[in-house]
């Protein structure tokens, strides 16, 4: 089950499957609010810009009573976990790009991570203890790639085994809105195998065309990893069904946009 909770104007959700302090977020920035936008504004590193991009983290971080650092990605569509520690930290808005990666896992507590997203799902992953959590970027080609499997392994390797991960599949794109050609429901069939069936069906009256469900594909890699299905939460909210309102969807602006980010902390 998510909740709902708002601040100053921000919106996040939170899932009741995970025991230490993380969020969902709605909209975050505008275009060209870098690092929220695909689309950076040459300008961005005004002191005005800056200012600003500063301040909507701050709110955020205040409403969500994190502390004012953080652990970010910049993310190329991977399957790239990396663990971080209190030295990878900062605060936005950044003068350089952080390492390549789409997702990332701690051990220290009081250590924010994040990824952005904006359609594709997040996935966040601790365990009850609260010793170990990880946050995902899983797009299609992440997913594909099997994210989900370099994120348990991160989790692995930091003292975590399977059983007793919880993990949370945020908002992003759903099946009613996933229209894509053949190579996604191939790609997934590849990663699933016999378990694949039903993530995906032939758009009716469209030749060519499927509509995917990435959740689902999501949810059951980590069942075949070995994460109980009890102890894994699904957000209902489609980014693309909601973008007026809640979420920055790429697919409908057609990248420009601001995103959304899930952060999760020990």
């Amino acid at each position: 089950m998510f909740t709902y909770h708002e601040y100053e104007g921000l919106m996040w959700s939170c899932s009741d499957k995970l025991p230490v302090k993380h969020l969902f977020s709605g909209r975050l920035g505008g275009v060209g609010d870098w690092p929220y936008s695909t689309n950076p504004d040459p300008d961005w590193e005004t002191v005005e810009n800056q200012k600003r991009v500063r301040a909507l983290w701050q709110t955020l971080f205040r409403g969500a009573e994190m502390p004012e650092r953080v652990c970010l990605t910049h993310q190329v569509h991977g399957n790239l976990v990396r663990i971080v520690t209190e030295a990878d930290a900062a605060f936005p808005p950044l003068r350089v790009l952080p390492p390549d990666c789409d997702g990332l896992a701690v051990g220290e507590k009081n250590l924010p991570i994040a990824v952005f997203t904006a359609d594709c799902i997040p996935v966040l992953l601790c365990n009850k203890a609260g010793t170990a959590a990880a946050a995902l970027h899983c797009g299609w080609k992440g997913t594909a790639k099997d994210m989900i499997g370099s994120g348990v392994a991160a989790m692995r390797e930091l003292g975590v085994e399977p059983e007793d991960i919880c993990a949370a599949i945020g908002p992003g794109i759903s099946r009613c809105c996933f229209e894509t050609g053949g190579e996604v429901p191939e790609a997934m069939a590849a990663l699933l195998g016999a378990d694949a069936d039903g993530c995906f069906e032939p758009e009716e009256g469209v030749p060519g065309k499927f509509m995917v469900d990435l959740k689902e594909v999501n949810r059951r890699r980590l069942l075949q990893l070995g994460v109980k299905a009890e102890n894994i939460d699904v957000s209902g909210d489609c980014t693309m069904c909601d973008r007026e309102n809640r979420y920055w969807s790429h697919r409908a602006t057609k990248g420009v946009r601001g995103t959304m980010a899930s952060f999760i902390l020990l």
